[in-house]
């Protein structure tokens, strides 16, 4: 066997060669926008994180630098796969450089000699170093110069720790007691310092399982105080409002639970969790529901209004909506704490006498066991029978009818029979049995029984 011509496999070599000098030429002149644009979006990327104060060294970002630089490579592949060249494009393109006039064409295609190679082997493409190197170096030098670029103190434009909101809501509502003269200075800077022991802890654990239920808890505390404060805020001004409007209207039991619970709801407030204002308790201290006639009716109603929106405030910041309301319905709520306590509609002039809704000091509980002389007939001896026409929604379990009823039984006596004998050709089934069967089914059954 014939060897082949060394000049044919040295030109296919040629060929070959400049087929991936051209499309790595190609994939680079894609490759080199795509790796500018990343360089200058991980320099401002790399700068935001270091002014914002994370930690961005070389060690983090490699893997990133890696697996973007790959990605890179993918893309550019797939844009230009489509200029790229095979080994036989390529002979064109030497047979072009060299003025061969397609003799390299027409040897590949065994109709003529394979020319001789030149000395100087060039294709005609030469690589500019310049353009090559340029992307390179300055994508390296972006993200090198993001990395070690020293930033002073002044530049970085540290962000304020975001806080749970637990702590700002409670310091709202200890600014809105203090300016409501609702609490003293020394009790507010009390529970600002349970707050500020939460905040004294290192910011990466301020939102820490441990930390968010303890905030919870301060939280949840400070609103039971507060909507305890209210209560008995309200509930003196109601024993006013009662005293003051309705006194002639209601018996002296009900004066003295009045009384009673406008005395208790002032020592709530006296031994509250949250220290009153001294001029409050001071102001409420000097009330005497014995005798109030010794304030002017204006005194009163300037009292009543203050401990309302007092009440009012404490109540919209415990967050326990239709404790107390804006005011509106006021007359309505005592009519009904005065019907629980028996005193019927305030200005009826009559003492309720009914049963009251039970409780502590609300009415005179359960309504007595009496008899009545008259007898109540509610048909419960008379029967009455129950139907329904309507079978769509009936079930398989469902009892249509019952009825009473017995068996029919033949009684007469027909005496013992002779085995095999009958007096007629049968009925129901029998008769179905004889004579159902088409001419077909009695040929079949012939041939199958002979």
């Amino acid at each position: 066997m014939k060897d082949p011509d060394p000049l044919s496999a040295q030109w296919l070599a040629l060929a070959r060669r400049t087929a991936r000098k051209v499309n790595l030429g190609w994939w680079l002149e894609k490759l080199t926008p795509l790796l500018i644009v990343t360089g200058v979006l991980a320099f401002v990327l790399i700068l935001t994180l270091r002014s914002r104060g994370v930690d961005v060294n070389a060690a983090q970002a490699g893997p990133w630098a890696a697996g973007s630089l790959a990605m890179l490579i993918v893309v550019s592949h797939l844009l230009a796969r489509s200029r790229f060249i095979t080994p036989t494009q390529a002979l064109v393109r030497l047979e072009s450089q060299w003025r061969l006039h397609n003799a390299l064409s027409v040897a590949q295609a065994g109709r003529g000699p394979w020319p001789e190679i030149p000395a100087r082997k060039t294709d005609g493409w030469q690589w500019s170093w310049t353009r090559l190197t340029a992307p390179w170096l300055t994508s390296a030098a972006s993200i090198a110069l993001a990395l070690w670029m020293p930033l002073s103190p002044e530049a970085i434009a540290t962000q304020p720790p975001v806080e749970p909101q637990a702590w700002q809501q409670m310091d709202e509502w200890l600014e809105k007691l203090e300016e409501e003269k609702l609490i003293t200075p020394e009790e507010k800077d009390e529970q600002a310092a349970k707050i500020a022991e939460l905040r004294d802890q290192p910011p990466d654990k301020w939102f820490s399982h441990d930390s968010l239920h303890a905030s919870d808890t301060l939280k949840e505390q400070l609103q039971r105080d507060m909507a305890q404060m209210a209560q008995n805020l309200a509930a003196i001004e109601r024993s006013l409002n009662a005293l003051q409007n309705y006194a002639d209207k209601l018996s002296q039991t009900s004066k003295d639970q009045m009384m009673k619970d406008l005395d208790e709801a002032l020592k709530s407030l006296q031994n509250s969790a949250l220290e009153l204002n001294p001029d409050l308790l001071k102001e409420l201290a000097q009330i005497d529901p014995k005798n109030l006639q010794s304030l002017s009716k204006e005194q009163l109603d300037q009292m009543r209004e203050s401990l309302k929106k007092s009440a009012g405030e404490c109540e919209g910041m415990s967050k326990n909506p239709g404790f107390l309301g804006d005011g509106e319905g006021e007359d309505d709520e005592l009519a009904e704490m005065l019907r629980q306590m028996g005193e019927g509609e305030p200005g009826s002039g009559q003492e309720g006498d009914g049963p009251g809704e039970g409780g502590i000091s609300r009415g005179p509980g359960t309504a007595p066991l009496t008899l009545s002389e008259d007898e109540n007939n509610f048909g419960t001896n008379k029967n009455e029978a129950v139907s329904n026409s309507d079978y769509s929604r009936a079930q398989l379990s469902t009892m249509l009818s019952l009825q009473d009823g017995e068996h029919e039984v033949d009684k007469t006596y027909q005496g013992p029979g002779a085995a095999g004998s009958t007096a007629h050709q049968g009925q129901g089934g029998e008769q179905v049995w004889r004579e159902t069967l088409t001419p077909e089914e009695k040929a079949v059954l012939k041939r199958v029984f002979k």
